[in-house]
């Protein structure tokens, strides 16, 4: 098993660097085509013009610099490269990013900080990709992440379907890793469906996919369960997260699950995550 195709969002954000790395690492292990996706709507970081038909041309102006940037770098590392630049305002280029996604066996983008004036419509992009998509997203924090490849992982494991198709979209990349984790939170609910999750034959299942891999067990104690979920990832030294993201997409709105929301707004590792 292994990515093929790989999609991986553009921007002039503090991030875009370690992403394209990121993605280039991924591509080069893999044998991967790799392709670059701008906005041509996304407000340039730092500017200034308060005119909307000038700040439209210089969103326009940055997308087609990424990409060319993008495809520059790519040549030079010897990678098949393809670019797209995707115009529109924020829900048509959001939509646009989701169809395009479908066709990609990996979607990697950022996390958005919310301290920039783009957050919003960033989150919701960002949102909006992996619920109607059906693809697997990595998302890299705004922090950084500073141990590409990921070495060592954990699954943030509870029996659910979309857990369990985290897992198997993540299965290329966690045969490179030297260990991974499957960290299960024992709080009541999860107590009460213990026979159901199976945790033991997916270490089993994964075991034979050559993945080296141990579980672990914790109670939660007052902490709630991203809390939870963060400390162990500090106190392993993990490199990346794997886990389901839960949603439901609707006409009016995209309601996330609040572990799933709120591993995204305080991620220290790279997230991978299915819908």
């Amino acid at each position: 098993m292994s990515y093929k195709d790989i999609l991986v969002f553009l921007d002039d954000g503090a991030t875009n660097a370690e992403r394209v790395k990121a993605a280039f690492y991924l591509a080069k292990a893999h044998g991967a085509k790799i392709t670059g996706v701008s906005l041509a709507s996304l407000k340039p970081t730092h500017a200034k013009a308060s005119d909307d038909k000038a700040m439209t041309r210089m969103a326009e102006e940055l997308a087609h610099k990424l990409v060319e940037e993008f495809t520059q770098a790519a040549t030079q590392a010897d990678l098949a490269v393809n670019t797209i630049i995707i115009f529109g305002d924020a829900d048509t280029s959001a939509l646009k990013m989701a169809h395009y996604a479908r066709n990609f066996d990996l979607v990697i983008l950022r996390q958005p900080n919310p301290a920039r004036d783009n957050f919003s419509r960033l989150q919701e992009f960002a949102e909006q990709t992996m619920l109607h998509s059906g693809r697997p997203v990595f998302f890299m924090p705004y922090i950084g992440a500073h141990h590409i490849p990921c070495k060592k992982a954990m699954i943030a494991w509870d029996g659910t379907p979309t857990a369990n198709r985290a897992v198997h979209d993540a299965i290329p990349m966690l045969t490179g890793a030297k260990e991974v984790i499957i960290l299960v939170v024992d709080s009541k609910k999860q107590k009460k469906g213990e026979n159901d999750m199976m945790t033991e034959n997916l270490a089993s299942h994964l075991e034979n996919h050559k993945i080296n891999v141990r579980v672990m067990h914790v109670n939660p104690g007052t902490f709630d369960i991203p809390t939870t979920i963060l400390n162990e990832i500090a106190d392993n030294d993990i490199d990346i997260l794997i886990m389901g993201g839960y949603g439901t997409p609707s006409l009016q709105q995209k309601i996330f699950g609040g572990v799933t929301r709120s591993l995204l707004s305080t991620m220290i590792t790279p997230v991978f995550m299915s819908h």
